[in-house]
């Protein structure tokens, strides 16, 4: 008896940790698409003189790297580091949430053997 209630006691500890889970997942998914409506910018900041800031985009297919002018006016300034910055959240969360779709399949993976096992449909 005292297996089956230790049995039982583990299989009561998974709605919690599932509903944890998916409401993290949640949250996530809130937090990268306020960032993404804010506007992300995927560009390293070049200077050109110490005075005049440019976007330096990724290289596309072809060679092309396309360069944005943003100036020395400071709102602007700012509001190109904030979107460089979001875009690193959002990656952050992003690999976030695949860590914990990781975790998930492998965790739905072992529950499917726990049952297999358990009704019988495994033989040792």
């Amino acid at each position: 008896m005292l297996l089956i209630n230790e049995l039982e006691a583990l299989a009561n500890e998974l709605p919690a940790l599932i509903t944890a889970q998916k409401s993290t997942l949640q949250v996530i998914e809130q937090q990268m698409t306020a960032l993404k409506d804010a506007g992300l910018i995927y560009a390293n900041e070049y200077w050109r003189d110490d005075k005049y800031m440019y976007l330096n985009y990724p290289t596309e297919d072809g060679g092309k790297r396309k360069r944005e002018y943003i100036g020395c006016d400071p709102e602007r300034i700012q509001a190109a580091r904030d979107g460089i910055q979001r875009a690193i959240e959002y990656d952050r969360l992003s690999a976030e949430t695949r860590r914990i779709e990781s975790l998930l399949l492998q965790g739905k993976a072992r529950l499917r053997d726990a049952v297999n096992h358990l009704s019988g449909k495994y033989r040792w």
